[in-house]
């Protein structure tokens, strides 16, 4: 049986959106070529500057396509789903944004709430 060598993991890297930053986890970098799609990424907004930056679709293109955060290109950002919120909320707050891109290009946004 001939084992595949995994790829390193993705690690967080912390980047600039139009005068804040975000924290993002290319988790798409752990797919082998036989599951290449859909890639998925993770967003983390530590301020409200940040969320309301991810949550500006041209902002948030702008950002992906100069940052390669796919392997290709982001044709649209598709309707958004939020996650309401627990109970407790997290301290200090923050917002975390699962991407998922597909094979079209087309990216869907998905707002999961902080946990404790």
């Amino acid at each position: 049986m001939e084992h595949k060598k995994k790829p390193d993991a993705p690690t967080w890297i912390t980047l600039p959106i139009n005068g804040e930053t975000l924290d993002v986890l290319r988790v798409w970098q752990l797919n082998d070529t036989s599951h290449k799609w859909p890639e998925t990424a993770i967003l983390r907004a530590r301020t409200t500057g940040a969320k309301q930056q991810v949550e500006n679709d041209g902002a948030l293109l702008q950002f992906l396509n100069d940052n390669d955060i796919f392997s290709k290109d982001v044709n649209a950002i598709l309707p958004r789903v939020s996650v309401p919120p627990g109970p407790v909320p997290c301290n200090p707050p923050h917002w975390n944004f699962l991407l998922v891109h597909g094979r079209a290009s087309n990216t869907v946004v998905v707002e999961v709430p902080c946990f404790e």
